[in-house]
């Protein structure tokens, strides 16, 4: 039989590293996936669209306090990607932006 996994000792420096090590390996794999959906045009167009269903590029103002609160929490998730794509490669957020724009003006 295998030994039970013993609790995460915050004072165990060995511990500590280890944690250290799989965060590290985990954000590694997390901008690797980011910067594959970003550098596919149907990519780019997905996390556009979904930026502005967050609402990150609009004011979440309401006049009720709850409904403000609830277009906070979405628009608080759009600007974490968009800070996510911004320091991961600013070029590809600039390429987004452009690719939408020209969407947006052969829609017109």
């Amino acid at each position: 039989m295998s030994e039970p996994e013993q609790p995460y000792n915050a004072g165990d420096a060995g511990q500590v590293a280890k944690k250290q090590k799989s965060q590290k390996t985990r954000d590694l794999q997390k901008k690797a996936a980011l910067k594959k959906l970003m550098g596919d045009p149907e990519g780019r167009m997905f996390m556009w669209d979904l930026l502005g269903r967050c609402g990150a590029f609009h004011l979440s103002f309401n006049t009720d306090a709850l409904i403000m609160a609830f277009n906070e929490g979405r628009r608080d998730v759009g600007n974490h990607l968009m800070g996510e794509i911004t320091r991961m490669s600013p070029e590809l957020y600039m390429r987004m932006m452009v690719e939408s724009q020209q969407k947006q003006a052969e829609g017109d």
